[in-house]
């Protein structure tokens, strides 16, 4: 909320109470401070004339450039009038909307004229009056730039309690009790500006309670990646009655850890976690700042510029980014190094330019700073991080095509120059229909000798290839696949096999296997003991390796998702998650992703 200075709460300027004479017509009659609110013929103190304004409650309704109206400024006869150097508005020009007509009473009216705004709340009694009705209006007078979300109810409640004292004693419009609005004024201005609350007394049955609650806006949405830093010290807070999940997340709460790694520490359910970090972020006793690794980005913000006439910046910088037992840098050297952070240097590379570590710096705490400490009149630090959003260049992407299908032989058609067949099992036929080919047994070779890459077979010969090549060397027991129609000689094992092969659903060429270990491997080579105790290594297969990323990566590689989102949701770091953009861009690695753009910002 805008304030005065380190204020929380928007300072009151004026209150002024404003009612219609049946002589005069609307009129301020009792106001605190003394002649801030003018009247006059001339334009409004400074030179502006009322500008447009915004609300988001549909009972406030907020006016712009008010037309002038004749009235006249009512002094208070209990107190003489110290006129200030300068007045504060011009009644004239928003008497139409602080005394309003009946369609606009009963709502809260915010009027904004100059660098003031009015927060009103007019009233329209009906009863024995000369005109049949009286209107009247308690108004406060705020700073156009402050957020009066806090005070909504506080005017609101104070027209609500005059109103009732009107209707049962006509507190207001009779001169014998009217006087005392100067005094109920008065205690409001004081007591709100200085303690936040207030209790004035009114007759026997009636009185002002009146306390200012902060108004917290709502948070923003809390990420698994994002890394909370506590502003106060939960050790004094906390109690035995807190929520078991807030109990233990604010134990992890160290400026380090980020929210999946805090649900991780703490046992709770990741739901829970972002609930519990989005309470703390409401009641503004922690923030959220980047997951800081030394593959960073950061970059200065327009504010640096007003760094070197901020004393307690200078003062602070030094202690807190400094290790302990190391002498502190000065001021001039800490803003060198701040100035030399820039988009397309990462934090590694800018410390070996810099020799950041001789100078006893704690980088964290160094860039933590930045990005934390704020200027009295702004509410972001100084150093901005850059953040890296892969996006996919889909047009250039060429999907996977079918194997290019070679020209019939007459003998039938030929799969690869790697793939050899045996001549006993297939017998010399007629050219037939591709539907009508029975497909021979083939074995597959470790050397080719074209020259020419060979298509890769389907999927259940390739299985069966791999079946065979584990079963060892050839035993006199040799597996014949014979034309349709015809008995097999095969065992009843190989037929297992064979069928198994087949039946298998062909799997993608491009497989994912996440950090495989060795022993684990999915392309390692499958050991098999033989009869006689001797370990056969299978011969190596021609088959494409299956690329190290996460199919759902790719979707994500939008421009929608930076790198600390990817690294959180697949666990891994900026080295791993680089190479995996470099095996889906097909790039050459070293700064080169080829199909997948990097975008800074």
């Amino acid at each position: 909320m805008a304030g005065d200075g380190a204020s929380f709460l928007p300072r009151l300027r004026s209150v002024f109470y404003a009612h219609f004479d049946e002589l005069r017509g609307p009129e301020v009659a009792y106001q605190v401070p003394e002649g801030l609110i003018a009247s006059s013929a001339g334009p409004i103190s400074g030179g502006a004339s009322p500008i447009p304004s915004g609300s988001s409650r549909a009972s406030s309704i907020i006016f712009v450039h008010p037309e002038r109206s004749d009235s006249r400024i009512k002094t208070s006869p209990h107190k003489s009038s110290l006129t200030s150097s300068r007045t504060l508005l011009n009644f004239d020009d928003i008497s139409k909307y602080i005394i309003a007509q009946s369609p606009l009473c009963g709502r809260l009216v915010t009027c904004t004229a100059g660098t003031y705004k009015v927060l009103g709340f007019p009233v329209e009694l009906l009863g024995m009056y000369e005109r049949n009705y009286f209107r009247f209006n308690v108004c406060f007078v705020f700073d156009a730039e402050a957020d009066l979300s806090c005070y909504e109810p506080v005017v609101r409640k104070v027209n609500r309690v005059l109103t009732a004292c009107e209707e049962e004693s006509s507190f207001l419009s009779s001169p014998e009790t009217s006087f005392k609005i100067h005094a109920i004024l008065e205690q409001l201005y004081e007591d709100l500006n200085s303690y936040s609350e207030t209790s004035i007394p009114i007759d026997n049955f009636n009185s002002i309670e009146l306390k200012i609650f902060p108004f917290y806006p709502n948070p923003p949405p809390v990420k698994d990646w994002m890394v909370p830093v506590a502003l106060i010290n939960f050790d004094n807070v906390m109690e035995q009655n807190w929520d078991l999940t807030m109990a233990k997340v604010c134990q992890y709460i160290d400026g380090t850890n980020h929210v999946a790694r805090i649900a991780h520490l703490a046992g709770c359910d990741i739901v829970l976690t972002r609930q519990a970090i989005s309470h703390l972020l409401y009641y503004q006793v922690i923030m959220t700042i980047d997951i800081f690794q030394y593959s960073n980005m950061y970059t200065l913000r327009k504010s640096i510029q007003w760094l070197a006439d901020e004393a307690h910046v200078k003062d602070e910088c030094g202690p807190f980014v400094s290790k302990e037992g190391r002498a502190i840098p000065d001021w001039p050297k800490l803003l060198h190094l701040y100035s030399r952070m820039r988009p397309g240097k990462t934090v590694f590379e800018w410390m070996q330019d810099h020799d950041v570590r001789s100078l006893g710096i704690d980088v964290r705490r160094f860039a933590s700073f930045g990005v934390i400490k704020a200027l009295s009149h702004q509410t972001q630090g100084f150093l901005r991080r850059v953040h890296r959003w892969p996006v996919l260049l889909i047009d250039d992407v060429q999907t996977e095509a079918k194997p290019p299908t070679l020209p019939p032989s007459p003998v039938g058609r030929k799969r690869a120059s790697s793939l050899i067949v045996n001549p006993l099992a297939t017998s010399m036929r007629p050219k037939r229909r591709t539907s009508e080919v029975s497909p021979a047994f083939v074995t597959v070779s470790a050397h080719s000798t074209s020259g020419t890459v060979s298509p890769p077979p389907r999927a259940a010969e390739a299985s069966l290839g791999t079946l065979r090549l584990r079963a060892g060397p050839p035993s006199p027991q040799t597996v014949r696949v014979r034309e349709p129609r015809r008995h097999s000689t095969t065992t009843p094992a190989s037929l297992f096999e064979i069928a198994q092969a087949l039946a298998a659903p062909a799997e993608p060429r491009l497989q994912h296997v996440v950090r495989p270990r060795l022993s684990r491997s999915p392309s390692s080579p499958a050991m098999k003991t033989q009869a006689n105790g001797v370990i056969a290594v299978p011969t190596p297969i021609l088959v494409s390796q299956p690329l190290a990323y996460p199919p759902a990566l790719v979707p994500l590689l939008d421009g929608e998702h930076h790198t600390d989102e990817l690294c959180c949701r697949f666990e891994v770091g900026w080295p791993t998650l680089e190479r995996w953009l470099v095996a889906v861009g097909e790039g050459s690695g070293d700064g080169d992703f080829g199909k997948v753009l990097i975008i800074y910002r």
